[in-house]
């Protein structure tokens, strides 16, 4: 099953986001900072991470930068949900998508989908 990771600070955020992926069929999995992100790619690898910027104890930047050591994590799409850049920021970083908040659910409905493709159903015995 396709899995997203979700990196924000903002609860409510975080919970709105999962809710409409995994109405959608994908698994989520959440992060209230960069550090709690790190720490779960290191033991696994999503299909995509939807990442805000502007968080405390490790910022949604300082995640980008310790993914670029990370040999495993080339090619881990990153979607940037945040208030606080633009779209073309996000390419500079090499990232698959930009969203802006406040977060537009459509959007990220289709660019999740767009990105990762549509969700791996489970196989029906």
């Amino acid at each position: 099953m396709s899995q997203i990771l979700v990196v924000d600070d903002d609860a409510s955020h975080r919970t709105l986001i999962c809710d409409a992926l995994e109405e959608m069929g994908y698994a989520t999995v959440e992060a209230a900072n960069g550090r709690e992100a790190l720490d779960f790619l290191e033991e696994d690898m999503p299909s995509a991470v939807l990442l805000d910027l502007r968080m405390p104890v490790m910022s949604g930047w300082g995640l980008l930068d310790a993914l670029k050591k990370m040999p495993r994590a080339r090619g881990l799409p990153i979607i940037i949900i945040s208030g606080y850049g633009f779209e073309w920021e996000a390419e500079l970083v090499g990232a698959a998508g930009y969203i802006s908040k406040p977060v537009d659910l459509d959007k990220v409905r289709m660019t999740v989908q767009q990105i990762v493709g549509p969700p791996e159903m489970p196989l029906m015995h």
